[in-house]
């Protein structure tokens, strides 16, 4: 070999080792430094995190002042932080209500890996104890935070649909009813029908799913979700799960609670169902019934498109958490509503919505 391209070879590969220990070296410290954070942060049982996503408006999402006195209700962007192998990074479910007299209530947790956000969420609005946790049924989408957060945050009680459906739930969810079993935590089945007081002053109503419904193997178990309805004064939310109107999920739910509940369904602020999915086949009769002046999806993207649209045509506000990130509604009781999005959209082909830095109001 010639004896000036072996030296060359030599200097190459001796600056290539300076350079790699000097990188270790950095990594090491790096880690180190995280590590001592990592293990501070456990002992005091905070999360330390940035919330991914749009974030132009999230200190006043997140500013608890604006909502006290008023019943709020935290739509949380999701899917942000799920690995890309995870189920497409279709992301789940969860919904924070604080009331006016500060009870505070957790509807579902999303997946696993979006324990960890939520987390930083709550404690960014200054929460250390969950009065409630609301299962709306026992999909991984919807139950998978909770070893996370209950790590973190304390829970006075969880609420869930009848036992049965949660014995059909899957992996996850049958793994959450020995979570719940060893941490103590105490826990009651939701009937059809039934009502109660969340705070003072919020009225509760659950219209679904109907007793012995989720034994029937052939229906979804998305169809045996909580349908709950929260009234504070002249103001109404409904929270739905994952139910929709698809005969191929055993059962068009939406038609069933119309023909038996009807108008008792109407409300100011709705949920649209499985996340905007095309899943979902969510009817015109279940939309014209509830009569919602703002429809919310959660999901980090529109999922189906006819689905978003059937939602924008009713002339209500249509917000989705892929397009306007954390979505807070709050309200004094009076029918009134306040709408605080993390961000503004950056397309108008989905629908325009008009914002002074990220808030609307709707009357």
């Amino acid at each position: 070999m010639n004896k000036n391209k072996y030296l060359k070879i030599v200097f190459l590969f001796l600056l290539t080792m300076v350079l790699t220990l000097s990188g270790c070296g950095a990594g090491q410290e790096t880690s180190k430094e995280s590590d001592g954070q990592s293990k501070e942060n456990q002992e005091s049982g905070e999360i330390v995190g940035t919330v991914k996503g749009l974030t132009e408006y999230q200190d006043a999402v997140y500013d608890r002042e604006l909502v006290e006195g008023k019943l709020a209700f935290y739509y949380m962007s999701s899917g942000n932080d799920l690995p890309t192998w995870l189920n497409n990074t279709q992301g789940g479910d969860s919904i924070l209500v604080i009331t006016p007299d500060g009870t505070t209530a957790l509807i579902d947790c999303g997946h696993q890996a979006e324990g960890a956000s939520i987390v930083t969420k709550l404690q960014a609005l200054g929460i250390e104890k969950l009065d409630y946790l609301i299962l709306s049924h026992g999909h991984t989408d919807h139950v998978g935070g909770f070893s996370i957060i209950a790590r973190h945050i304390e829970i006075g009680q969880i609420l869930m649909p009848p036992v049965e459906a949660m014995d059909r739930s899957d992996y996850v969810g049958i793994d959450l009813m020995y979570q719940i079993e060893e941490l103590g935590i105490p826990y009651k089945y939701l009937a059809e029908g039934e009502t109660f007081t969340l705070g003072e002053d919020v009225q509760v109503k659950n219209f679904n799913p109907p007793a012995g419904f989720a034994k029937d193997t052939k229906i979804n178990l998305n169809e045996s979700s909580l349908v709950l309805k929260f009234t504070y004064g002249e103001s109404s939310f409904l929270t739905n799960g994952d139910i929709g109107n698809n005969e191929d999920y055993g059962q068009k739910t939406e038609e069933v609670l119309v023909a038996k509940w009807g108008d008792e369904l109407k409300a100011d602020v709705s949920k649209t169902g499985h996340h905007g999915s095309d899943k979902a086949k969510s009817s015109d009769i279940w939309r014209e019934t509830v009569g919602a002046k703002i429809f919310v999806t959660t999901s980090p993207y529109v999922r189906d498109e006819l689905e978003h649209f059937s939602h924008v045509k009713t002339g209500a506000l249509t917000l989705t958490t892929a397009l306007d990130g954390d979505i807070l509604i709050y309200t004094s009781g009076d029918g009134t509503y306040d709408v605080q999005v993390s961000g503004d959209r950056t397309t108008n082909y989905y629908g325009t919505i008009a914002t002074e830095n990220g808030h609307m109001l709707v009357e």
